[in-house]
C-alpha cells in the first residue's frame, strides 16, 4: 500500500473525543477507518507519544491548537513535513514518489 494513516486520539481539545479506547475504536470502525489508531493520550508536550514528538521536532511544528490541526506527512524516504494548503493534494504528490 502507498498510504498509511496514523490517528492519535486526544481529549485535550474540549474533551470532544470519547473517553475510552474501545469507544474510539468502535466509532472509527463505524466510519470505516482503515488506518492505525493509537491509544487515547496527549499530543501536546513531553507526554505525547514518541513518534508524535519525533514528527513535531522534525518539522519545528508547535503543539496543535485544535483537534484536526495536527497533521504530518512522511515520504517514502522518511522526510517529515507539515502539509501546507490542501492536504489531499499534498498526499497525492507524496504518493507519486
Amino acid at each position: 500500500d502507498k498510504l498509511a494513516i496514523l490517528a492519535f486520539p486526544s481529549r485535550e481539545f474540549g474533551s470532544q473525543e470519547f473517553a475510552q479506547d474501545e469507544e474510539i475504536a468502535q466509532f472509527a470502525a463505524g466510519k470505516n477507518f482503515k488506518g492505525l489508531l493509537m491509544k487515547l493520550g496527549s499530543v501536546k508536550g513531553a507526554s505525547a507519544p514518541e513518534v508524535w514528538r519525533f514528527m513535531k521536532e522534525s518539522t519545528g511544528a508547535s503543539d496543535p491548537t485544535w483537534n484536526f490541526n495536527g497533521k504530518f506527512l512522511v515520504s517514502k524516504s522518511g522526510q517529515v513535513s507539515v502539509p501546507k494548503g490542501n492536504v489531499e493534494t499534498a498526499i497525492e504528490e507524496l504518493m507519486k514518489e
